[in-house]
């Protein structure tokens, strides 16, 4: 609770002259959306999602943060999406954040997957006591990117209390690749005692969380402003605090902990000279994961910034050496630690079953979503990550790009005819039984080259059943497109098809044509009758006679 209300200390700061109009900030659960005390909007989250349902936290755990007193939960689909417009083709700062607050009155804090544009984000944990929140630097691919929220654990249901996006300048980190994401890990305003720095006084919205390191001690400028900064722009208050070692002969130590797993890391840090010395000389070398970095000489009233990538195997560790001409101990502003993503999916869910961010309504499972009521809220990567895909498909993600190979649409209440889907090439099964859908059977059903089982029933379509992460409804075959109010004939291609398991019981107004081969047979039967006809009757002419 102590982070929650430090957390409002810098909500509460005059705004600076900060031109906001390209930021995205969404009160998550907000009936309407509103101007805070900065004047800054932030927008209820309508208009970006079409899931879910608005929650208010427990008034006990109610925190002085605004933002944090809703919520919006997610208890239906497997996985749900926001989509953020992105007007600037650049990097955006995007930042979700989450706060439980007993908002069920259960006292359990649930888990689950953050996405981003078909990829993995970060497993969210949640817990009773604080917020939690998860920042990332990424370059949009278009003019959308897609968040979303997947449900990994049976009976532990999403949910998300604020997030925002907002472009930054194409000077910013520039060693950064378009082709990976920076998830930010740490990120330390050093020698600061209690306030965590954000908004406005970081005007790019980063937060910067306070920080003095055993064994250093803290030190404060004895000036306000930085006269010149780093390309990266920290906030001024975040360098005029700062921590050092305890003599000219000490280093500085500081490690980052990733648990066990094997990572490369990108590390931001940032120094400047508190006070105006004269006769002495401040001097270090940084190295990262013992590897040496750079040697500097941190100016009075000047920001420099060191940054390096480095390969980390479950820690991070930073030294700040002295050098021997120094006299004054090693010292340090701020920093930022980024876990650098593995490259970034490159190759979306094929065109022809559906197109990225936007499922356009001219295109393969964009079609169900704007035809059917009960599927407007699906939108985001339908088949990407792999454990995660749409619950009511099946894809084959060893193709590049993943293809849909499954509709599993049993007892979804779908009404209306069925829409034109035909360029969907790589489907094999089709569940559409236990609807009402109408009209006749469309004619593409049966022309589609790899569908082998037409309208099988998934088990337990509106039954979440958990699988190793992945909520998915296994079409088992032979089963059917029964239990519809199609009418008319069945199309001969499906009819014909001899590698089609198809059945149609239960469409009352169904009729099957007659097939060629059926005609040949009747035909031949016919043929022989007359035959029959005319030797019977040169047999009793001959009799006669």
């Amino acid at each position: 609770m102590i982070k929650v209300l430090l957390f409002a200390i810098f909500f509460a700061q005059k705004a600076f002259s900060q031109d906001t109009w390209d930021w995205l900030r969404i009160d998550c659960g907000s009936d309407t959306s509103y101007k805070d005390a900065n004047g800054d909007t932030w927008n209820s989250d309508d208009d970006y999602v079409k899931t879910g349902d608005n929650k208010q936290v427990a008034p006990s755990s109610s925190s002085e943060v605004e933002q944090l007193n809703t919520l919006r939960v997610f208890s239906e689909q497997n996985k749900n999406c926001y989509t953020l417009p992105t007007p600037s083709s650049t990097r955006y700062l995007v930042r979700a954040m989450f706060w439980y607050g007993n908002y069920d009155g259960l006292s359990k804090p649930s888990t689950f997957d953050l996405e981003f544009d078909g990829n993995k984000w970060a497993t969210v944990v949640t817990n009773m006591n604080n917020f939690t929140y998860y920042e990332m630097i990424y370059a949009t691919r278009g003019d959308s990117i897609s968040i979303c929220l997947a449900r990994t654990q049976d009976q532990q249901f999403p949910f998300i209390s604020r997030l925002e996006s907002l472009p930054l300048p194409d000077e910013m980190y520039p060693q950064m690749r378009r082709d990976m994401a920076w998830f930010n890990s740490y990120r330390y305003d050093y020698g600061a005692n209690d306030t965590i720095l954000g908004y406005p006084a970081d005007p790019y919205n980063r937060i910067w969380e306070p920080s003095i390191p055993p064994g250093l001690r803290p030190v404060t400028a004895n000036f306000t402003s930085i006269d010149v900064t780093s390309v990266n722009d920290p906030p001024d208050s975040a360098i005029i605090t700062a921590v050092e070692a305890q003599s000219s002969t000490d280093t500085i130590d500081l490690s980052f902990g990733f648990g066990h797993v094997s990572h490369l890391d990108h590390v931001e840090m940032y120094f400047t000279e508190p006070i105006l010395q004269t006769g002495e000389t401040r001097s270090f070398s940084v190295t990262v994961n013992n590897s040496y970095v750079n040697t500097t000489n941190p100016e009075y009233q000047n920001c420099v910034s060191i940054g390096a990538n480095s390969l980390s195997f479950g820690t991070l560790n930073v030294q700040l050496v002295p050098t021997n001409e120094s006299t004054l101990p090693p010292i340090i502003s701020a920093i930022e630690v980024y876990t650098v993503s593995e490259p970034l999916v490159t190759a979306t869910t094929s065109q022809n079953d559906c197109k990225a961010h936007f499922i356009s309504p001219l295109n393969g499972l964009g079609e169900f979503v704007h035809t059917f009521e009960q599927l407007k809220g699906w939108s985001g990567e339908p088949c990407l990550p792999n454990d995660t895909i749409w619950q009511w498909l099946k894809c084959s993600t060893d193709d590049q790009p993943p293809r849909v190979t499954a509709i599993c649409l049993s007892g979804y209440g779908l009404q209306g005819a069925l829409p034109d889907f035909s360029q969907m090439d790589a489907l094999e099964v089709i569940d559409m039984h236990n609807n009402t859908l109408d009209g006749e059977i469309p004619d593409f059903l049966g022309k589609l080259p790899n569908l082998r089982i037409l309208s099988v029933t998934c088990s337990n379509i509106h039954v979440l059943k958990f699988q190793t992460k992945s909520f998915f409804f296994p079409c088992v075959s032979h089963s059917d497109l029964r239990d519809n109010d199609f009418s008319g004939y069945v199309p001969p291609t499906i009819t014909d098809n001899k590698q089609l398991d198809f059945k149609i019981d239960g469409n009352k107004n169904i009729k099957y044509p007659k097939s060629k081969k059926a005609e040949k047979i009747a035909a031949t039967v016919v043929s022989n009758i007359i035959f029959l006809i005319v030797l019977i009757c040169c047999c009793c002419c001959c009799c006669k006679r």
